[in-house]
């Protein structure tokens, strides 16, 4: 992997800030960061290359065991700290990997010696006995399809996956050396560490904080560092809108993006009026793991009216709807399929499979339906497995959350051809919108049951947690 690393491709100036430290309300340079992550990597020499597990929280600490991961040459696979023991140690006696870097409050893993690690919170392990890994010399990232189960069908990723994604997504926010950007997800996650990538290659800088979003510690290290630039999903966007982000003095945070999902379009209208008068911009992006981060972005300028759009795709890439292999006409429904730089090598279940190279030759099918109208904009209209047959007509679910999302957070799933709709503390009129959703559909209301809980359950990456609802469901009752 020559050359590879984002330190050594940013450009940046070695006393200009890189990392804020939330926790400590410190700055490190990018020199002190280059300094600290090349005396990490001199602990991480194996003979050959490496595979490592690393449980990242939203730490400095994290940060520059992950670059110095990168920085060494090995494949690194980025997991959930809070990860269930028993899982971990599943994932762990699949791939036995060469070395585990995790917070100290992890007990170490049979068949590992601690070493010296140069963070005292942090556990640096070392195989007892190496595993013969044959690991493709061009892998260097690896992310769990599901972070909350530590799913082991894991997304291979390239450096040159990595590098151009960060790349595409820089000049499609316009991203340069003066932006700073407040993390606002685990960076074991695809988006937190699309925005450490894109940071660094820009020569731009972020803040990382452990601190909870709804906490004061949060936004007070989102102002102490003056960050311009904040993203997250849509559920980030509706913690936002009950916080009051008027209310929370980060004069400063005017460059928003959105990512994981569609954003209502009401919520979308109001971030838009609402950043315009502080001369900010909303951007809307979509993407996919398989895709290292994103695949397309909205122009602020196209807002609120275009709001439904996945918008334009990114530079370098290319992007078609396609039905069995034909390109659909304008406004045909089909599968979203993406070409570009940025695409995965493959997916990984085994050890043997990390040896192997692209298997994808830059094309994924996203699994998401979707049309393109005659402006060139790209609109999703649901997964392909997203979809219920009901009274003999196709119900796109994630078409009913949309059209629920403003009267409560909602998850809808198919649950024996009936449509179930959870709902996050609905209020009592949240009955009547349901029974105006079916005439709008023109189905029997009976298609359609409610069920109330405290809380919809979510993944890391703030996405609606499927797995989880009936338990969470059940739990509600059992009180």
């Amino acid at each position: 992997m020559p050359d590879a690393g984002f330190l050594k491709n940013s450009g940046h100036g070695a006393d200009s800030p890189a990392v804020f430290d939330g926790d400590t309300r410190q700055w490190l340079t990018h020199g002190q960061l280059t300094c600290r992550v090349s005396a990490f990597a001199q602990r991480l020499q194996f003979p050959r290359k490496a595979l490592g597990f690393l449980f990242a929280r939203n730490d400095v600490d994290s940060l520059v065991a992950y670059l110095a991961a990168i920085e060494a040459g090995h494949a690194v696979a980025m997991l959930n700290p809070e990860l269930d023991e028993e899982l971990r140690a599943r994932l762990i006696a699949l791939f036995r990997p060469d070395f585990i870097i995790a917070p100290r409050l992890h007990s170490p893993s049979s068949g590992y010696r601690e070493a010296e690690s140069p963070h005292d919170g942090q556990l640096l392990l070392r195989s007892d006995d190496p595993q013969p890994h044959a690991i493709h010399p061009d892998l260097a990232l690896l992310i769990s399809t599901s972070g909350s189960t530590g799913s082991p069908k894991l997304v291979r990723l390239s450096w040159r996956n990595l590098e151009s994604n960060a790349r595409q997504i820089n000049q499609a926010l316009n991203n340069t050396a003066e932006d700073r950007t407040m993390i606002t997800a685990p960076i074991f996650n695809g988006y937190g560490q699309s925005v450490i990538h894109t940071m660094l290659l820009a020569g731009g800088s972020l803040a990382l904080t452990r601190a909870r979003l709804v906490s004061r510690e949060f936004w007070d290290a989102a102002r102490d560092a003056e960050c311009n630039g904040i993203g997250g999903t849509p559920f980030f966007y509706q913690t936002l809108d009950r916080l009051d982000l008027n209310s929370l003095d980060v004069p400063r945070l005017k460059k928003f993006v959105q990512i994981g999902g569609k954003m209502p379009r009401h919520l979308a209208a109001k971030f838009h009026a609402m950043l315009q008068a502080r001369g900010g911009e909303l951007h809307l992006m979509y993407g996919q793991a398989e895709a290292t981060a994103r695949i397309s972005g909205l122009p602020p300028e196209l807002l609120p009216e275009a709001s439904g759009s996945i918008g334009v795709v990114l530079p370098e890439g290319q992007l078609r709807v396609e039905n069995e292999g034909r390109k659909c006409g304008l406004r045909e429904e089909g599968e979203l399929v993406y070409r570009g730089p940025n695409v995965m090598m493959g997916y990984a279940t085994c050890v043997a499979d990390l040896a192997k190279g692209d298997e994808l030759g830059g094309r994924v099918a996203t699994g998401d339906l979707g049309y393109r109208d005659a402006r060139g904009l790209f609109y999703v209209t649901g997964r392909k497995s997203r979809f219920v047959k009901l009274f003999g007509w196709r119900v796109s679910l994630d078409e009913v959350e949309a059209l629920l999302a403003h009267a409560a957070a909602v998850a809808a799933v198919n649950e024996q051809d009936r449509v179930v709709i959870y709902a996050e503390r609905p209020g009592a009129r949240f009955g009547d919108e349901v029974d105006q959703l079916a005439d709008r559909l023109k189905l029997h209301r009976s298609g359609f049951e409610i069920r109330e809980i405290d809380a919809i359950p979510r993944l890391a990456n703030g996405k609606v947690d499927y797995r989880s609802l009936a338990h969470a469901e059940h739990a509600a009752t059992a009180r």
